[in-house]
């Protein structure tokens, strides 16, 4: 059935049809869409490292935690611009993942496909930053 774009038009109700069938335009525009980009998605949280793979804490109000894994599904151990020293150290390192969420024995994960904003000394999180407020209230001056 062809797509009726002027079902009734300023000239006396004079219809137009498409010359493009309905189905095969959805079919060709479905098929230009890049899948893989439409399961991906952006992840912005503070990194850690707990039982010797990486971890995002996603900045939000629940503070999801999310175990970090390598696109074939395998845990993330190190990342380029990351130290897992440092984070072990519970030092603050926020970041931005590109990744597309999975399970893993039943808890939240991400594949990873990309990281980057790698920020070492910031937290997303509110609390931290009322805590640094309060903190910096209680100095001397």
């Amino acid at each position: 059935m062809p797509i009726d774009f002027l079902a009734a038009d300023s000239d006396g109700g004079r219809k137009e049809k498409s010359m493009f069938p309905r189905k095969s335009m959805l079919a060709a525009l479905g098929a230009l869409m890049p899948f893989a980009a439409l399961a991906a998605d952006l992840y912005i949280g503070m990194l850690s490292v707990h039982e010797g793979g990486l971890r995002l804490t996603r900045c939000s109000m629940g503070k999801p935690v999310y175990q970090l894994l390598s696109p074939e599904g395998q845990p993330l151990t190190a990342w380029p611009g990351v130290s897992p020293a440092a984070l072990e150290g519970k030092a603050l390192t926020s970041a931005r993942v590109l990744g597309e969420f999975a399970e893993r024995n039943g808890k939240p994960a991400l594949l990873v496909q990309g990281m980057d904003a790698i920020r070492s000394g910031e937290s997303c999180h509110l609390d931290d930053w009322l805590d640094g407020q309060v903190k910096a209230e209680a100095e001397p001056r």
